[in-house]
């Protein structure tokens, strides 16, 4: 499964001469590319106990260097990244497939709550302009009320300003 398992030591100077308020983001993005090129990796999966010796002193003083542990499997070709002593827990298939799974569902209800705003919206602003709510029963019906809502709609002629009253305070 993971052939290549090795401890490095990355340089993180190249974070020091970013710009103050962006080193630390830099110096993570030092650690991935590291790895990617010593690990030859296609992914690399960075532990929260990295991110959180990184971030340490702050976005100004990333560490100049960080040793860490690199565990690759050969089989997905994802590189894993943590603190030497600390564990590096490799997700199965079963566990990538459960969240993969928990996402498409998450999307999936965030599609429907989107279209529920929507129709909300439409109904407000049908509401707002004073026009009675179309109710589809059948497509007979849909047509007729379509029909209905057409007359009862005044029409304004083209390059003509509506009547504006006036307020004096």
């Amino acid at each position: 499964m993971a052939k290549f398992d090795r401890e490095y030591v990355i340089p993180l100077g190249i974070a020091l001469r970013a710009p103050r308020l962006s080193r630390a983001n830099r110096a993570m993005i030092a650690v991935r590319d590291f790895v990617r090129k010593h690990a030859k990796a296609d992914e690399v999966n960075i532990s929260t106990s990295i991110n959180e010796s990184v971030w340490t002193d702050g976005i100004m003083h990333p560490p100049k260097r960080l040793r860490v542990h690199v565990l690759k499997d050969d089989e997905t070709n994802i590189a894993y990244v943590a603190l030497p002593g600390d564990p590096i827990i490799i997700p199965s298939e079963e566990e990538k497939a459960a969240k993969e799974k928990e996402k498409e569902e998450k999307k999936a209800a965030k599609e429907e709550e989107k279209k529920a705003a929507k129709e909300e919206e439409k109904k407000a602003a049908s509401k707002e302009k004073g026009k009675p709510e179309p109710v589809v029963v059948n497509e007979e019906s849909a047509s007729q009320t379509t029909a209905t809502i057409a007359k009862a709609e005044p029409t304004e002629k083209a390059g003509t300003k509506p009547e504006v009253e006036e307020h004096t305070a």
